[in-house]
């Protein structure tokens, strides 16, 4: 059939234009690369209306987390945790904003899991901004406690660290449906949170070369967190704008417990 309508065929129907819609077919590997959700929704079709969030969700962890790696790692005179008070705008603008708008969009998508993880860690690079922002004056209360270097200051960081560890385990658990990039990269950036936990219990001693070997430790784990996720970037990049680029991102929703979604489908069928 020819695509170029005739006269006749345009003012049909009451001389109303015609319209075409256009269905795009998303195959099962194509949804999860680019969403990184192990299986579609069980209801709805937003996903072929609305724009994909992913991407976005994933500038807003990658521009900020970079930086941090960077200053952990102390790279050209870095100095953990003072220079991290320089990117707190990236903090608040790029991590903040950006994941928390996309893990809602996922939320209207349907897409449980990374809803979950963009509206956990965008909350998370809020609350690291607003923590170190000097103008909250967050340390204040600790001035006879010993300061930010102090015991009661120090722990209430490494609380927040060990919290944050054990949210990226299980995660890192739940990655096992998604794709083997993602078990990698939760698996580090857990280490990467239970080091930095350590160097938070470290400081009130006084050891601060100690405590920079542990910062390291973590910026290390951090860095191969910063290479899986811009490979995650790119991939989906050249997926939303139909470059050719078939990056492998090893997917394991087909291989690890691979019935029980169309088991849910199954389910949800009858009870409709």
């Amino acid at each position: 059939m020819s695509d170029k309508l005739s006269d006749h065929q345009i003012e049909a129907n009451e001389g109303a234009p015609l319209e075409r819609n256009v269905t795009i077919n998303l195959s099962q590997e194509q949804y999860e690369r680019m969403f990184f959700q192990p299986d579609r929704p069980l209801h709805g079709d937003y996903a072929k209306r609305f724009a994909n969030p992913t991407l976005l969700g994933l500038i807003g962890l990658l521009v900020p987390y970079t930086g941090t790696i960077l200053s952990l790692l102390q790279i050209d005179g870095a100095l953990p945790p003072y220079t991290l008070i320089g990117i707190t705008g990236d903090y608040y603008f790029i991590g903040g904003i950006c994941m928390i708008l996309s893990g809602l969009c996922e939320f209207i998508l349907g897409n449980s899991f990374p809803f979950a993880v963009f509206v956990a860690f965008g909350a998370h690079w809020c609350s690291l901004a607003y923590t170190q922002d000097p103008i909250h004056l967050t340390t204040e209360p600790f001035t006879d406690l010993g300061g930010p270097l102090g015991s009661a200051y120090q722990s209430s960081q490494g609380f927040h660290n060990v919290s944050m560890a054990i949210l990226c385990f299980m995660i890192f658990i739940g990655a096992f449906r998604v794709n083997a990039i993602f078990v990698i990269f939760f698996f580090c950036i857990m280490m990467m949170f239970i080091f930095i936990a350590t160097a938070n219990f470290h400081t009130p001693s006084g050891n601060l070369n100690h405590v920079m070997a542990l910062l390291k430790i973590a910026g290390g784990f951090g860095m191969v967190c910063v290479i899986c996720g811009w490979y995650l970037f790119f991939g989906a990049l050249c997926q939303a704008v139909g470059i050719p680029v078939p990056l492998p991102i090893f997917d394991l929703s087909s291989k690890v417990f691979p019935n029980y979604q169309e088991r849910l489908r199954k389910e949800a069928a009858k009870t409709s």
